[in-house]
């Protein structure tokens, strides 16, 4: 993204509800580059648009970040959850932050049981990739007589893996809490493989 979507982005943050004209002001550059802009950045989701009319005249239209935009515009997140990682793991130790991961994932996962209803592995699977495509994960599986691969191919906390790997556990833990199943892990993006890889066997159907 480049620096001047970036400022478009930072700014809609700050107003919370921008308009074309604010934003040109705020930014020094035309309404034409404005208006370019946004339609890019409304186009990746990243904001929304709705009319709003004030006094005579056409309606005028009103920016402000979705969820997604939110989770992108630029912040100084990273350096305060880096800054929390390293708090807890010292106030904690090695092994209960560990724990405190492993229960993250498995938290996560209970937004997603609620909504599996079969016991059959492969429909289990079935639906837990909906729910976590859905959601924004890169997930797929396969399966090769009783023994099943699951695979993300792109890691959400690769940036904090880079310093604190212990985070890989939340995705694992996840994983295992959905298909009530333990899991190999055995490959990994932050080890410079192309996806992370998850196996199991399932023997007599369970």
């Amino acid at each position: 993204m480049n620096n001047t979507k970036d400022n478009i982005l930072n700014q809609v943050l700050l107003l919370r509800k921008a308009t074309v004209t604010q934003l040109s002001e705020k930014l020094a550059i035309s309404e034409i580059s404005v208006r370019h802009h946004l339609i890019k950045l409304e186009a990746e989701g990243l904001v929304s648009s709705s009319e709003e009319r004030h006094g005579v005249g056409r309606p005028r239209f009103i920016y402000s970040l979705t969820e997604k935009g939110y989770q992108v515009a630029p912040t100084d997140y990273f350096r305060l959850t880096d800054q929390a990682l390293i708090s807890m793991k010292n106030f904690l130790g090695p092994e209960t932050f560990l724990e405190l991961l492993i229960q993250f994932g498995s938290d996560l996962a209970e937004a997603y049981t609620r909504s599996i209803s079969s016991q059959n592995p492969e429909q289990i699977l079935e639906e837990v990739a909906s729910s976590l495509t859905r959601d924004g994960f890169v997930f797929s599986w396969t399966t090769s007589g009783e023994r099943f691969v699951l695979t993300t191919h792109h890691c959400p906390v690769h940036h904090l893996g880079q310093k604190h790997p212990e985070v890989c556990t939340i995705n694992h833990a996840l994983l295992e809490s959905l298909i009530q199943h333990p899991l190999n892990h055995d490959t990994c993006i932050l080890h410079g493989d192309a996806a992370c890889t998850y196996t199991y066997e399932v023997l007599d159907g369970k």
